[in-house]
């Protein structure tokens, strides 16, 4: 363990086997940082906040600040984050809102520069963000996602399974699994096939999901009728299941426009 002589740890600070701690890091609160994680300079952790093994933390990062959320009253509320995460310079996540409340971010994720993950967000594992995107409060980002940079997603918004949305686009509703989503009037484009083959997908795999998408944004059929369709003609593919319970349980609404679909 090492902790530069500058950083200031106050409060029920817990620092596993090989931890490093940089120049005027600043961590107070019930905070546990797992093995071998590394902590950047002037860093600052507060609050309610676990962090789990192997995360490489950047200078400038802030982790467990209040939400920006004038609903929030000081309840007892933590963020965690899981092993192997990497997290860029001045990148924020906010502690959540609600009594018991968490803002999640998974492991194995590569969060650029400027990223604000807001609170009560759920971002899963193996994600990449990159530079100055936006997460409102209650965002998920489903396992494998690419969310590209100086983006917004509004509230309560969802991307799904290994989706990848544009930079610049505003996501006013949920991007689905496995497609690309992109622009200020989004729209949905056509398989994220870069994703998928770098994800091991099969030609079978993929093969089932154009289909899909065809079925969904090309064939003009409502979307109840299309879904229809897929479950019917797919019923084991597990692909085909996820994407179709995520158009079912969309709060905010699935994008539905795509350039031949309005």
């Amino acid at each position: 363990m090492k902790v530069h002589s500058t950083a200031i740890l106050e409060g029920n600070v817990r620092l596993d086997e090989g931890v490093e701690i940089g120049p005027y890091a600043y961590i107070s609160g019930d905070v546990s940082v797992g093995r071998d994680t590394k902590i950047g300079a002037y860093v600052r952790i507060e609050g309610r906040v676990r962090i789990g093994a192997k995360n490489r933390i950047h200078h400038s990062v802030s982790i467990g600040q209040p939400p920006q959320d004038l609903g929030y009253s000081g309840e007892d509320t933590e963020v965690l984050v899981g092993d192997g995460n990497v997290i860029r310079e001045f990148v924020t996540i906010h502690r959540a809102t609600g009594e018991g409340a968490r803002t999640v971010v998974g492991n194995g994720n590569y969060l650029m520069a400027y990223v604000h993950i807001a609170h009560n967000c759920v971002v899963g594992d193996g994600i990449v963000i990159a530079n100055a995107a936006q997460l409102a409060g209650h965002v998920i980002v489903e396992d494998r996602a690419f969310v590209s940079g100086v983006l917004g997603i509004h509230q309560w918004a969802r991307v799904g399974k290994l989706a990848m949305v544009g930079g610049m686009t505003r996501l006013n509703r949920d991007a689905p699994p496995f497609f690309m989503t992109v622009g200020y009037d989004p729209v949905v484009v056509g398989l994220n096939l870069v994703g998928l083959r770098r994800a091991g997908f099969s030609r079978e795999e993929i093969a089932v999901l154009k289909e899909a998408y065809d079925t969904i944004y090309r064939s003009n059929l409502p979307l109840e009728e299309a879904l229809g369709r897929l479950a019917e003609k797919f019923p084991e593919d597990p692909n085909v299941r996820h994407l179709i319970e995520f158009f079912k349980s969309s709060r905010r609404g699935v994008i539905l426009k795509s350039p031949l679909r309005e």
